[in-house]
């Protein structure tokens, strides 16, 4: 546990997720991309997404990241790097922002998030059917040990849809955070991308690939999991065109509740 200046105790994800504001530079924050979230190439999509969210936050109080439609220009690696939000719209109720995360003069991502404050309106849910054996009977992943952004929080797969087996681009689980804190935007995004790639069911390692575009919309956040809870996710591909997918996401609560929802578009190569 650390403790953040001018905050309470927070977790780990608090702590690498931490931004550093310029004062005599409205919107620029400095970042350390911590080593904690490398990933199988560079550092963790999601995660350099939820720095973003995190900014524009931070940058409109009393309004959260509803959508962020992200493009990943290159791989970030751990170190020091430079994140810019700069405010398009605003609104009574809607904030429009584009962040840009840069390495050693170079871009890494550069997204684009609708920001929305609380307000009444028409609203309807249809639960979504979980189809998962309960967390118990779900494998729990044992990642290879190089890849140490698995080791940020905790999955567990549908015995009949994990990577690398089956027929079908199709993965399922569920997922929660190591330490216990409220479920917010920034996390929602980082799991969105948490699961390994649903192609990775269609094909025989060694595999890589990249992921190129990201959105997730965020339906409700700010959930208390408590020690036992999860949320459940499911991630499918359906077509694979010169080897560019598009990955469709949903992240859940057990009773099938929409909590957050997600396209990805993934180039896959083989060898």
């Amino acid at each position: 546990m650390t403790q953040l200046t001018g905050s309470t105790i927070c977790t780990e994800f608090d702590r690498t997720t931490a931004l550093l504001p310029l004062a005599d530079r409205p919107g620029e924050f400095l970042v350390d991309l911590d080593a904690g979230w490398s990933s199988l190439v560079g550092v963790h999509g999601g995660y350099m997404c939820a720095l973003a969210v995190r900014a524009a936050e931070s940058m409109a109080p009393g309004r959260e990241m509803r959508t962020m439609s992200t493009s990943f220009l290159r791989t970030g690696r751990v170190g020091p790097a430079t994140l810019t939000v700069r405010e398009v719209r605003q609104g009574r109720t809607i904030t429009t922002m584009v962040a840009e995360l840069v390495q050693d003069d170079k871009f890494l991502i550069v997204s684009r998030l609708t920001l929305m404050a609380a307000r009444s309106g028409v609203e309807w849910r249809e639960r979504w059917p979980l189809e998962l054996p309960p967390p118990p009977d779900c494998v729990p992943f044992a990642p290879p040990a190089h890849v140490v952004s698995f080791g940020r929080f905790e999955l567990r797969f549908d015995p009949e849809r994990m990577p690398f087996a089956g027929d079908r681009a199709h993965i399922g689980g569920y997922v929660r955070p190591l330490e216990a804190r409220p479920v917010d935007a920034a996390w929602l995004v980082m799991a969105t991308d948490c699961f390994p790639p649903p192609a990775f069911a269609r094909v025989e390692p060694p595999t890589g690939g990249m992921s190129i575009d990201f959105t997730v919309h965020v339906h409700r956040s700010g959930l208390c999991l408590g020690d036992e809870g999860w949320l459940a996710g499911s991630f499918e591909i359906h077509d694979s065109t010169g080897g560019l997918a598009v990955e469709r996401g949903r992240i859940t609560e057990l009773d099938g509740t929409v909590v957050a929802e997600s396209l990805q578009t993934r180039l896959t190569v083989e060898g």
